[in-house]
């Protein structure tokens, strides 16, 4: 069973969204553009996990906080966070979520899994992407650059337990930039 795709969305498809949550998949992946070139952004901030609660009255300052923190300075990518955790409380109908923004040098959970949330939404902005595998298979799926990932887990009524996510290895003097949006 194929992860229910669509290419080529440019951004957020709530209908598709709200129709994978009511349905049986574990997965859905949306393709969407790449932001600008973050290498040098990303480059420079510092290797670093930022975790917090973002609530829906302090998305921007949560987002700007936490690229600061991560010494990342990209107007654009600020811009486009928000813009996601938004998107997501919205989805969601939600008050707060629970936002992940990683710059890495290794794999940080290397054990395919599923986790205990209701959603998560992952994106990886530069680096290797999310790996993902179906159960009882061995083959590794690779997320898309930039796409969104929307797993759900454990606490999801529908979840059915037939996709498991892990980190990628990151090579050696490489970056990974991961954002993660979870309920």
């Amino acid at each position: 069973m194929q992860p229910a795709t669509q290419p080529a969305i440019t951004g957020w498809d709530n209908r598709t969204v709200s129709d994978f949550s009511k349905g049986d998949l574990d997965i859905l992946i949306l393709e969407r553009p790449l932001l600008d070139d973050l290498s040098a952004a990303v480059e420079a901030g510092r290797v670093h996990e930022f975790l917090a609660p973002v609530c829906r009255d302090k998305v921007g300052f949560e987002v700007r906080g936490g690229l600061a923190e991560l010494r990342i300075k990209s107007r654009y990518l600020a811009s486009d966070l928000i813009d996601l955790v938004t998107a997501f409380l919205d989805q969601f109908d939600l008050q707060q979520a629970r936002l992940r923004i990683e710059i890495t040098r290794t794999q940080s959970c290397p054990k395919f899994h599923s986790d205990n949330v209701h959603m998560r939404l992952v994106t990886t902005y530069l680096g290797p992407t999310t790996e993902y595998q179906y159960a009882g298979t061995n083959e590794i799926h690779t997320a898309p650059l930039g796409g969104l990932v929307f797993l759900k887990g454990h606490g999801h009524p529908n979840h059915r337990d037939t996709v498991h996510h892990r980190s990628p290895e990151v090579p050696v003097g490489e970056k990974r930039l991961c954002v993660a949006i979870d309920c």
